[in-house]
């Protein structure tokens, strides 16, 4: 049966509803939205599209800057919001759902519709979508290149040729938003390739798009790299070798913690789907029954499925760098393998898929209005307007956090640079590509800064700037915020202090 080209009306209308209702209600929450937020305020305000920098002078180089790119044009758009930071999350969303319906006139082309509707009433997708990252994104992307391979995969010639180029361009672009973890469904790819259509290898890795790829994925690499061959080692080290093989990022590395991650958002992230899905298979036993039966006869369409679900999330569960939004690009092959479970249930008939869409519809949407008005220790809006009544008094250029994480999302709201800095004592990031500046530096440097540290800090602190042979530190006000209170300060060097002395005595 073919399958209608276009996406009905309806689902289109579903997929912007999702995606942009109370998408721009919610507050930058630290810290993770706010470097991003911060880093594109930055590259927006400063014209260099090249190199990220979270204060303006450093170097920020953890994430390729594809979503930094995304979010600097929204911001000259739209303006500086929280609807402009979550507009690409947003288009995001309803171009991997209308993806995932092109996916599914291939996959189950006698109800397209179905995937791309599992996709966009999923509790993960719509989370992915409403937080400022790089994952939804990635899923995009991820989501394009595997299209193209399945337009491939069923052609020949010419045409297969063209699909082929355009599932390189896309792994080109993946990788420009995350790096290597971008390719993980390549590998799926690969697989399938080599164990049911190994004939067909080559023509999958032609020269074109390998070099089409390269140029997308690795010339902005090559050129911060020439910048400072030192780079190099970093990516390769810090970004790559240590998130997979090490700790040092101190996310979740214990062999435990990849369940305690994943299988929480990949359960709870699929509903109310799933569910619907074992009792349409008349039960646990049963569906493992009719997968068994689908892998005996080599279903190809299945096991790609499977292949592209369970390789990366191994990956994933063997990698020491672990945190939820890593498995959201897993919720298209879910969504795609849960669709043509539930397509053949009696049960399921147009009247009850109505009112399932309906009712879930209405709770993920109620969901993202109650998190924009929920209270968080991590709002930026908060603690900026707490911010603001303390330092309206002084003329300030920067507020600089000492030895901890900046909360770059202030940014937003208060139009000032967020810069971190450390005493001496506390060594604060395992790489000099984050920013970080010493404390003395700072003080030496620039006069119209206000100084933001925990409360338990304090003492150290005050010793500090004493070593620095700086003035008093005055105390302007205090902030909660992480779960902390944050302590202002406002500190000028001895020699602007001296000479405003000398210039009252006079």
């Amino acid at each position: 049966m073919r399958a209608s080209a276009r996406p009905p009306w309806w689902l289109v209308v579903l997929l912007l509803l999702i995606a942009f209702a109370f998408q721009g209600s919610r507050a930058i929450w630290e810290p993770d939205e706010g470097r991003y937020t911060g880093a594109s305020l930055n590259m927006l305000a400063s014209g260099d599209w090249l190199l990220p920098t979270l204060d303006g002078e450093h170097p920020h180089l953890t994430k390729p800057p594809m979503t930094y790119w995304a979010l600097a044009s929204s911001f000259g758009l739209l303006g500086t919001n929280e609807w402009a930071a979550r507009l690409p999350g947003a288009l995001a969303f309803v171009g991997t759902g209308l993806l995932v319906f092109g996916l599914g006139r291939r996959l189950l082309p006698a109800k397209p519709w179905l995937p791309a509707l599992v996709w966009a009433l999923s509790l993960g997708p719509m989370i992915g979508a409403s937080v400022v990252s790089t994952d939804a994104l990635l899923v995009f992307f991820e989501t394009a290149a595997m299209l193209a391979f399945v337009e491939a995969w069923s052609r020949d010639g010419a045409s297969r040729s063209r699909w082929v180029l355009a599932m390189w361009l896309a792994w080109g672009l993946a990788f420009m938003t995350k790096g290597p973890p971008a390719l993980l469904p390549l590998l799926a790819i690969v697989v399938m390739l080599i164990a049911h259509d190994r004939r067909a290898l080559r023509a999958f890795f032609p020269v074109a798009g390998l070099v089409l790829f390269a140029v997308v994925a690795f010339t902005w690499f090559a050129l911060i790299v020439r910048q400072d061959p030192d780079r190099l080692g970093y990516f390769l080290g810090y970004e790559v070798y240590d998130r997979i093989f090490t700790g040092t990022h101190d996310r979740n590395s214990r062999w435990y913690q990849a369940f305690e991650i994943y299988l929480p958002i990949l359960i709870l992230g699929a509903l109310p789907w799933w569910p619907m899905a074992l009792v349409g298979a008349g039960g646990p036993h049963a569906a493992i029954g009719k997968l068994r039966a689908r892998i005996a006869v080599r279903d190809r369409e299945w096991l790609l499925l499977l292949y592209w679900f369970f390789g990366p999330l191994l990956i994933f569960f063997l990698a020491k760098s672990r945190l939820h939004l890593y498995v959201l690009p897993l919720f298209v092959p879910l969504s795609l393998m849960l669709a043509r479970a539930l397509a053949n249930w009696p049960w399921l008939d147009r009247r009850r898929l109505a009112v399932t869409v309906a009712a879930t519809a209405v709770a993920l949407i109620s969901l993202k209005g109650l998190a924009a008005h929920w209270p968080a220790d991590r709002d930026a809006r908060v603690m900026a307007m707490a911010i603001r009544e303390i330092i309206e008094p002084h003329d300030i250029d920067e507020i600089v956090f000492v030895d901890m994480r900046g909360f770059h999302g202030l940014q937003l709201y208060l139009d000032v640079h967020i810069e971190s800095v450390r005493t001496g004592s506390r060594p604060m990031a395992p790489s000099r590509f984050v920013a970080e500046e010493d404390l003395c530096e700072e003080i030496a440097e620039h006069e119209d800064n206000v100084y933001a540290l925990k409360e338990s800090r304090l003492p150290a602190f005050v010793d500090s700037v004493a070593n620095c042979e700086a003035a008093r530190a005055d105390r302007i006000g205090h902030f909660d915020g992480d779960g902390n209170r944050i302590v202002l300060f406002v500190i000028k060097p001895a020699s602007a202090r001296s000479a405003s002395d000398g210039a009252e005595s006079g």
